[in-house]
């Protein structure tokens, strides 16, 4: 299960405005005079800590607001996208689709009109006359602002601008890129540091241009040039600052148990990749630690475990993002017995699915960047294993919905989608230990055909467009699956 998004509003608010506001209302003041007089940072923690509460506060209502927005956006797609299918069906056929009433057309209007008017009353839409609460408890909720409070230090929460890594970076610099700063911070300081603080790439490039138009031509291209660079790096080490603090990796060395592990992690100043696992799930750090050192990785080898984590991750997020992308992309399937999961690892089949001719679809998903593939061992050697393990997998699952509802009555297309894979794991399997080796893939794929299952590769997050003539020759075809979602380029962070 997913957390609930985070969109992070509060770190839009300007420290000067929240400082002068608070300044401005005599509650706000008397709050900071109590903190300042029970504290011995003084005046000093009081106003960051009331800096660090009304972000904090900003941030989770923001959440509430702005998540309620995006799911009733979501329902209005859905329900535009049902109400053009059946227009869409009624222009061409003349008629409404299949088991669509008139009164559902109606329905779907009245809850669109009623998703738009609440969009438009977010508070009232979210928790209506009641009040607006941000956790279950007051005190469990003050526990948590303090918290997070603490764990930055006490400098206005996780949002303070990490002013000493950003200042290290420019002093690192060569001597010509600090000219071409220091003559921008002259011209235009607030449109550089626009330029610097971008959080996106299209925002970067957004904000670059604007500050390249206002400084209007006063740069040479050089300095232009130089400029751009500079500003990149500074951008790299304010959100290398941002994403990791003292206080923070102090807390995800405390959790790892391996010294050598927590040696390395201190030691990388890899803020992007191992120190960030290490921070978010320190479990699966120390799984991959292990699985590198019995591969024979060295205690020291940073460089090296690094790119053990990329490439297992990159992997196997590959993996999970192209079995979904497959399964909502291949419309030729209208029932689906062996959906996507999160277990890409797991051998055997990523997908099965009657398509709506009543084949059986084996579909293996091989979202690689090679464009071709020569071996589908989930559909070739172990295909008379994987046959049975899912058609067993199938038949337990009726059985549960059986137990759990004895009136419970199974599709016929099911059971006899099972019984045919069941019998063509038989008979391959008679053909693997019976005949000449020479004409087996044939008799396999006549004795597919013959039980209605087809073999199916499909790369919907990789490149693989073609497979060899042996894969071919037992039946095994490459499915298009619509435009390739993009792949994460092999270098950087």
């Amino acid at each position: 299960m997913t957390g609930p998004r985070r969109f992070r509003a509060g770190r839009f608010l300007d420290a000067a405005a929240v400082h002068a506001a608070a300044d401005a209302n005599p509650r706000l003041r008397r709050f900071m005079r109590t903190i300042a007089e029970h504290s011995e940072a003084g005046e000093v923690r009081s106003r960051r800590l009331l800096e660090h509460l009304i972000r904090r506060i900003v941030d989770d209502v923001g959440d509430l607001h702005l998540g309620n927005a995006l799911n009733r956006l979501e329902r209005i797609a859905v329900l535009r996208d049902n109400i053009a299918a059946i227009l869409d069906h009624v222009l061409e056929g003349g008629t409404l689709p299949e088991g669509v009433r008139v009164a559902t057309l109606g329905e779907y209007f009245d809850q669109l009109s009623t998703e738009m008017r609440e969009l438009s009353r977010p508070r009232e839409g979210i928790v209506g006359d009641a009040p607006l609460r941000l956790a279950d408890g007051a005190a469990a909720y003050a526990d948590s602002l303090l918290r997070d409070f603490d764990a930055g230090g006490g400098a206005a929460g996780r949002h303070v601008e990490p002013t000493a890594i950003v200042g290290d970076a420019f002093r690192a610099m060569p001597a010509d890129r600090q000219a071409a700063l220091r003559r921008a911070a002259e011209l235009e300081p607030a449109a550089l540091w626009h330029a610097v603080a971008a959080e996106s790439e299209a925002g970067k490039r957004a904000a670059v241009a604007d500050l390249e138009t206002r400084l209007g031509g006063r740069l040479t291209p050089d300095e232009l040039a130089r400029l751009r660079t500079a500003v990149d790096d500074l951008g790299r080490a304010r959100s290398r600052g941002l994403q990791m603090g003292d206080a923070r990796l102090a807390q995800a060395l405390a959790r790892i148990a391996d010294p050598d592990l927590r040696a390395l992690v201190a030691g990388t100043g890899d803020v992007w990749l191992t120190q960030q696992l290490a921070v978010h799930n320190p479990e699966a750090l120390a799984t991959l630690w292990r699985r590198f050192r019995e591969r024979g990785g060295r205690a020291d080898d940073s460089a090296g475990f690094r790119a053990y984590l990329r490439h297992d991750m990159v992997t196997y997020g590959r993996g999970v993002l192209g079995e979904y992308s497959a399964a909502f992309s291949l419309s030729s399937i209208e029932l689906f017995l062996k959906g996507p999961d999160a277990n890409v690892k797991v051998a055997g089949t990523d997908l099965v699915g009657i398509g709506h001719d009543g084949w059986v679809w084996l579909i293996d998903d091989k979202s690689h960047r090679a464009s071709s593939v020569g071996g589908v061992s989930a559909l070739t050697d172990n295909l008379v294993t994987n046959l049975r393990r899912d058609a067993a997998d199938f038949r337990d699952a009726i059985a549960r919905l059986h137990r759990d509802d004895p009136g419970f009555t199974p599709d016929p297309r099911i059971l006899d989608a099972i019984s045919r894979m069941e019998d063509a794991a038989a008979e391959i399997d008679r053909i693997n230990r019976r005949g000449s080796a020479s004409t087996r893939p044939a008799r396999i794929s006549a004795a597919l055909q013959e039980r209605r299952l087809r073999l199916r590769v499909t790369s919907a997050a990789g490149e693989v467009r073609e497979i060899t003539q042996a894969l071919r020759d037992l039946g095994l075809a490459v499915e298009a699956t619509g435009t390739p979602v993009p792949l994460p380029p092999t270098g950087g962070r």
